[in-house]
């Protein structure tokens, strides 16, 4: 008999003493298959029957323990992680899941594809160029695919953060920060967890093995610092005091007019106190408000902090104080400037208003004269049309002669309307239609 032969049967006996045990109220045997070969680990899968599951599984060589994974709560399924140094063709592994029966036995296999090498790796560039960056500031990250090495322009990149991991951890923890098909992100910092490495990568799309990852680019270090808020404050000397963080002593102090970007005066850091004093200028307006900011230089580059709250300057005896009343402060100027504008969008609104009227006005005047004289036409035609046509004989005759005198005789003389005979009319008075 073969050595593979006296091994088999000792695997029967082993089996039979140890992994083929079967007690009524032990739960079914498991499953172990193999998932993937990935270099050099090999992962199995030891999977319980359907409607079963623990919150221990043990993986077994032969009959020792090799791995075992716990979980918080009972699931159904656990995976180990063996090094592809640790394991060959002879060997076989089963598992098991809380007191369950032993799964059959199983040998991996140790075939891996051959590794493709991924693309070159990208080049990531940030701006401001500084390590160090407080709250609230906005990054500007470009990652620059290497394009004369690339047959094909990217298809996405990706840009990763890895935070600083424990000592002795053998991978950092790394999250997505974000995913486009542009090569520029804008990431604003909004605290301390933003502080690590970043790192870009970029995707092909290759016809033979289809989406692939190019290598990581050179990392980036970022250390967002928050700075505290200064307070600004009016002493019982009559100074203003910008007070710091003590985290920061070597801070240069700043006094700022609001409404001014340059500041009124600076104050450079101070090796036993955390505070700029500035004294209240000799002429200033009441009520002018103040605030301040301090700097820190940290590596090559300065961080600003915020500014301050405001704080309204009082006349104070011994300065000369412009008193301000709100109906001649800004606010009063503002507001005149406002009744202005309204006066003049009144007036043109008005101008356009009557410009309309006179328009529309002599429109209407002119459409009247119109109809009238249409009207006066038709009239003179209807008169005309009506007027009797008399044919006059042209033998000429006295209105004065004696023949129609006999035709009067005996009859009373009653006088009437004299016309005039030679420009006789029709009509003296034209009826109105």
């Amino acid at each position: 008999m073969s050595f593979y032969g006296y091994l088999l049967t000792a695997f029967i006996i082993f089996r039979q003493d140890f992994c083929a045990a079967e007690k009524p109220s032990v739960p079914k045997a498991p499953t172990l298959t193999q998932t993937s070969v990935s270099g050099s680990s090999v992962e199995l899968l030891c999977q319980a029957p359907q409607g079963s599951g623990g919150r221990e599984f043990k993986l077994f060589k032969l009959r020792t323990l090799v791995d075992t994974v716990n979980h918080k709560s009972k699931l159904r399924e656990a995976r180990f992680v063996l090094r592809v140094e640790d394991t060959n063709k002879d060997n076989l592994y089963c598992c098991q899941y809380e007191n369950s029966e032993i799964s059959p036995y199983f040998s991996p296999e140790l075939k891996t594809k051959v590794p493709v090498a991924p693309p070159p790796s990208p080049r990531l560039v940030v701006e401001p160029s500084s390590d160090y960056v407080v709250t609230d500031q906005t990054l500007s990250f470009q990652c620059q695919a290497p394009a004369a090495s690339l047959n094909q322009p990217p298809a996405t990149f990706l840009l990763i953060q890895r935070n600083r991991g424990t000592k002795g951890s053998m991978t950092a923890p790394s999250k997505l920060v974000s995913r486009s098909q542009h090569p520029l992100f804008s990431v604003k910092t909004m605290g301390r967890e933003d502080s690590g490495e970043y790192v870009c990568l970029y995707q092909l799309t290759l016809p033979k093995t289809g989406q692939v990852n190019s290598s990581t680019s050179q990392p980036v270090h970022i250390t967002v610092i928050d700075l505290p808020v200064p307070t600004l404050s009016l002493s019982k000397n009559d100074v203003l005091e910008c007070v710091g963080s003590p985290s920061y002593p070597q801070a240069s102090f700043s006094l700022f007019r609001v409404g001014s970007l340059l500041p009124e005066a600076t104050r450079l850091f101070s090796l036993t106190e955390v505070r700029g004093k500035f004294p209240i200028p000799n002429h200033y307006d009441q009520g002018e408000q103040y605030q301040c900011q301090y700097t820190v230089q940290m590596g090559n580059s300065n961080l600003y902090s915020k500014m301050s709250l405001p704080v309204n300057l009082p006349c104070i005896k011994g300065k000369q104080c412009t008193p301000s009343s709100p109906d001649t402060s800004k606010t009063g100027k503002v507001d005149l400037v406002l009744i202005i504008g309204s006066v003049s969008a009144g007036v043109l609104f008005l101008m356009v208003v009557s410009l309309l009227s006179f328009a529309i006005h002599r429109h209407i005047k002119t459409m009247a004269e119109r109809r009238r004289k249409r009207e006066q036409d038709k009239l003179w035609q209807q008169i005309h049309i009506r007027d009797p046509i008399f044919d006059l004989p042209r033998q000429p005759f006295d209105c004065n002669s004696q023949d129609f005198e006999p035709a009067f005789k005996g009859r009373p003389l009653v006088p009437e309307p004299i016309y005039d005979c030679p420009s006789m009319t029709t009509f003296t008075n034209p009826a109105l239609y």
